[in-house]
């Protein structure tokens, strides 16, 4: 088999080969974020077999089958498109909504219309077994424009990617900041290697006076190369960076802190909601105008308490106050702990006991005894 190897050919066939691997072992982490997972291995796939197609090209094994030359997978246009939604994926809009709009489909045609056109040429060289419709493409110009249209889309998808990250920053809780960041830096990554084959490509044409060569192609191709033996080395040691269910940390987004403080001092001093023995976190948020995770996290971060013990508290206050009344005697412990919110005789025992280190009836014989 007379094949044209060297140093450049095998080291881009050997990155590809390792993207496909990886793609068959990243496949058993769709688990945990199938849609990210499924988005990633287009890209990564498209990827290597980009260079796959080209390390066969250089290597001459074309003249074995010649209709491989276009086999009709559309694998340019699917890199930016793979890599955008495989980071949009791991976004959740809402819990109901997912975090891409129907128009962003779209984004697949030009995919879907090089895949036509490829399966056309295919099935021509396929019929004829020779280069001559890849020969009438070339002489045209087409791929040259295809080119240079499919490296500014990648870019596009990149700098897209960005903007999302940068729109959802505020969002991301701290425990995944580092997960975040790490994506950040691929994103970065793959804009930098987009804007290295855009500058390549005009150079090459530049210097051969329009005519694309192979030139272009080899640094391409290595930068490609060098691009999947690192996201291969992360894939094999740190697969947990590649694929998160980012939860939006909503930081009181609707109202601030300030205000829901402002709030709960009118709910708890003036309005002494807690003397509702059914009030509820749900109903509060409502009345705040917030949501339940947002009111609970307040109460959480601010006070160091979680909302049971925080209305508990007030309402063991409220007993106390009770106890030291002239009326006092005149009801039960259990009416007293009615009085001031609490629904159980147990739950009242255990809070009373807890707040104040004393059993309800201990703490009334003290007042008494004062």
């Amino acid at each position: 088999m007379d094949l044209q190897y060297n140093a450049f050919n095998i080291l881009i066939l050997f990155g590809a080969i390792q993207g496909i691997i990886l793609c068959f072992f990243l496949r058993q982490k769709r688990t945990t974020n199938a849609l990210a997972v499924d988005f990633f291995l287009l890209f990564l796939f498209s990827l290597s077999f980009f260079n796959l197609i080209y390390a066969f090209l250089d290597m001459d094994l074309f003249k074995y089958y010649r209709p491989l030359h276009v086999f009709p997978f559309p694998y340019k246009w699917l890199i930016g498109v793979g890599f955008y939604f495989y980071i949009k994926n791991q976004f959740p809009v809402t819990e109901n909504e997912p975090p891409y709009h129907k128009k962003e489909w779209y984004l697949l045609a030009p995919a879907f219309i090089y895949m036509i056109l490829r399966i056309y040429w295919f099935s021509i060289a396929v019929k004829e077994d020779s280069y001559r419709i890849v020969a009438v493409v070339v002489y045209s110009g087409f791929f040259r424009i295809n080119e240079f249209f499919f490296l500014f889309f990648t870019f596009f998808m990149g700098v897209a990617s960005l903007r999302f990250l940068k729109k959802n920053a505020h969002s991301i809780p701290s425990k995944s900041l580092l997960a975040f960041k790490w994506l950040k830096i691929f994103t970065l990554v793959f804009i930098s290697i987009s804007c290295i084959d855009i500058l390549l490509y005009a150079i090459d044409l530049i210097i051969n006076s329009g005519i694309e060569t192979f030139g272009f192609y080899y640094a391409t191709l290595l930068i490609n190369a060098g691009f999947i033996y690192w996201i291969g080395f992360m894939g094999f040691t740190k697969s947990k960076l590649l694929f998160n269910t980012f939860k939006y940390s909503k930081d009181l987004s609707e109202i601030s802190t300030s205000a829901i403080s402002k709030k709960l001092k009118q709910a708890i001093n003036v309005d002494k909601v807690y003397l509702n023995p059914n009030l509820t976190l749900s109903e509060m948020s409502v009345q705040f105008k917030v949501t339940p995770k947002e009111l609970s996290k307040h109460i959480n971060d601010v006070l160091g308490k979680n909302f049971s013990e925080y209305i508990n508290a007030y309402r063991v206050e409220e007993v106390k106050a009770l106890m030291a009344s002239k009326e006092a005697s005149k009801y039960t412990l259990v009416t007293l702990a009615e009085k001031a919110g609490f629904s159980s005789k147990s739950s009242f025992n255990e809070t009373f006991k807890k707040v104040t280190g004393d059993t309800p009836s201990a703490y009334k014989k003290k007042i008494k005894g004062l």
